[in-house]
């Protein structure tokens, strides 16, 4: 059996917002004194769940219900007939589900993953978190409250060590360690960091058209993107993500803003990304040199609305007392968030035919007028959609619509 101090924790996230929350619980469960790592349930080594003893795990939904991407394998081992009712009767376990009330499968995959656990064994700690999209202040409304009742739990049933004490700050606020490699590295426009990243389905395509839909002076930048069907075979319900890069324009800008600031950082400047123990280790996408030219064209979302997570990095750096406050202030999740036209749009958002609502866009649906729309979940991607530029190519992943059948823990 595994020591009592340790705590692993696994994600399925499939635009990162479950993976931010289960590292967020990650860097405080070292203020209890536990040891253990975090990481997607597809990476997890699944036979040594058996030997874990506490254990948490944080999920999205998508789709019609559908699990993540990297967790499809790690759910299809839990639905076996063959496991043993009392496989994880050691075992003791939380899940907290990131869903979208608007959809009739609210948090469906962690209502099921919940069930699952249960039936094999597991001892729920509490009940299932199901955390909402839709609450005013987002997934804190449900992930605060329950995180807390989560460590109480733990503390009544793996008290912290005599002599020890809780810690008031986490020594592990950084997931790696980043430093400036001497090592040049060719910089190649065509160079594609996701290259050697296994993806199911892929196919690139010509980009026939991108035109906006919405008005210039629109909050929204919606945009029609028209691929040859030749590149793909499709039926009505099938979802296709977008990777595109982010446009020159804000890449120059990002370089821009280094200067202005006295940064010595270019598009030429090699970093190496370090992991700083096994319990986080750094992704293959990032174990080899890379220039930061790359990333901020390939990797950095230039667009994104900053997360809770980046409030608080940057109010540790922060000189200013006041300015520190509000950062800590927006870095709480009992807060409302900051404005985000993508999170709260007006009453009855717009809608495309075929691209379905204006706000969902991490992935197109090619659907029929009038089908039925697939959940999103932690949707902060639909402005990267707009800087594809056409004509061009444009890689994308097809995935096809949901099966609708029954799958063990229904």
């Amino acid at each position: 059996m595994s020591s009592p101090r340790k705590l692993t924790i696994l994600y399925g996230s499939q635009s990162g917002t479950a993976q931010d929350l289960a590292e967020q619980i990650w860097r405080d469960s070292k203020l209890y004194h536990l040891r253990g790592s975090v990481a997607a349930m597809d990476e997890y080594d699944i036979g040594q769940l058996i030997e874990e003893r506490f254990v948490v795990l944080v999920c999205s939904t998508y789709g019609q219900g559908e699990e993540p991407d990297n967790m499809k394998r790690f759910w299809r081992f839990l639905l076996r007939k063959s496991l043993p009712v009392d496989s994880l009767r050691g075992m003791w376990f939380g899940v907290l589900g990131l869903g979208d009330s608007r959809y009739p499968k609210f948090n469906y995959v962690a209502k099921r993953l919940h069930k699952r656990l249960i039936q094999l064994g597991g001892q729920a700690m509490l009940p299932v978190g199901l955390c909402d999209e839709q609450h005013d202040l987002g997934y804190g409304a449900v992930f605060m409250p329950w995180i807390n009742d989560f460590w109480k739990r733990l503390e009544e049933l793996s008290p912290i060590p005599d002599g020890l004490k809780k810690l008031d700050e986490s020594p592990r606020e950084y997931r790696w360690t980043v430093r400036r490699s001497e090592e040049p590295v060719e910089e190649q426009e065509e160079v594609d960091m996701y290259a050697d990243v296994k993806v199911d389905n892929v196919f690139v395509s010509e980009v026939e058209e991108n035109r906006r839909t919405t008005p210039e002076d629109h909050f929204q930048d919606v945009r029609l993107i028209t691929f040859p069907r030749r590149d793909a075979n499709w039926n009505a319900g099938d979802v296709v993500y977008v990777r595109p890069h982010n446009s020159p324009e804000d890449v120059d800008r990002l370089f821009e803003l280094f200067e202005e600031h006295g940064l010595n950082l270019h598009k030429d400047t090699v970093i190496t990304v370090e992991a700083i123990d096994s319990e986080l280790p750094v992704p293959p996408i990032l174990s080899k040199p890379l220039p930061l030219g790359r990333l901020a064209t390939q990797y950095w979302d230039l667009t994104a609305i900053p997360r809770a997570r980046a409030f608080a990095v940057l109010a540790r750096t922060c000189p200013n007392e006041l300015e520190r406050e509000k950062l800590l202030e927006f870095a709480s999740f009992g807060t409302p968030r900051p404005s985000d036209p993508l999170q709260t749009p007006p009453p009855g958002p717009p809608r495309h035919p075929v691209l379905g609502p204006h706000r969902h866009s991490t992935g197109a649906c090619l659907r029929r007028p009038g089908a039925n729309l697939p959940q999103r979940t932690g949707a902060r991607k639909a402005a990267r959609v707009c800087q594809l530029r056409g004509p061009g190519r444009a890689v994308l992943v097809r995935e096809p619509a949901p099966t609708h059948h029954s799958r063990g823990a229904a």
